[in-house]
């Protein structure tokens, strides 16, 4: 897998994004596959009411789509990709990486990897919000991105497990009161 994924890399176009520019913006195509080198990428949607739903958060090493159902839908996307952060991040043009598959399928096996890895974090994110209370998530998230704390604005961080900024800071305090007993 390591070969897979040097062979990838090699073919990757760097790239440098300041802190708030959008790699993708509602209405328009994705047509590129991104790994962060170094920051933060919210991708998030604007609900009726005018308000910011994040709905993931990509941090270093991970590999994403600026909107996955834009790309295999070949639709506009619904959802803003914006770095939370200046980062560096490889690209990938549809063309170029979908010939890359074709030609190594150890490449399109490490795909489906990571397509397994988006379906099961994107399973795992949806049942928290059904079956866990604002608490426990928050301690789910501390668990996973604690260090996303001193990086990120924390009412993304809120929008994220879906409570209000205010309610972030009061369990915040009560989880810190806790573990400070």
């Amino acid at each position: 897998m390591k070969e897979a994924i040097a062979l990838l890399i090699s073919h990757a176009v760097p790239r440098q994004f300041e802190k708030k520019e959008f790699l993708i913006q509602q209405g328009e195509r994705s047509e590129r596959v991104y790994l962060i080198k170094k920051g933060v990428v919210r991708h998030y949607v604007i609900t009726p009411e005018g308000l910011e739903k994040t709905i993931r958060l990509s941090k270093e090493n991970d590999f994403f789509y600026s909107s996955i159902v834009s790309y295999f839908s070949n639709e506009p996307s619904y959802i803003y990709c914006q770095c939370l952060t200046a980062c560096e991040l490889l690209c990938w043009e549809r063309q170029g990486l979908e010939a890359l598959f074709t030609e190594y399928p150890a490449l399109a096996a490490f795909s489906n990897q990571q397509h397994i890895r988006f379906i099961l974090e994107k399973h795992r994110k949806e049942i928290a919000l059904l079956t866990k209370n604002a608490e426990d998530r928050l301690r789910e998230f501390c668990l996973d991105r604690l260090e996303l704390f001193n990086r990120i604005p924390h009412h993304i961080i809120a929008s994220f497990l879906d409570v209000t900024p205010e309610t972030l800071s009061r369990l915040r305090r009560k989880i810190l009161d806790l573990d400070q007993r």
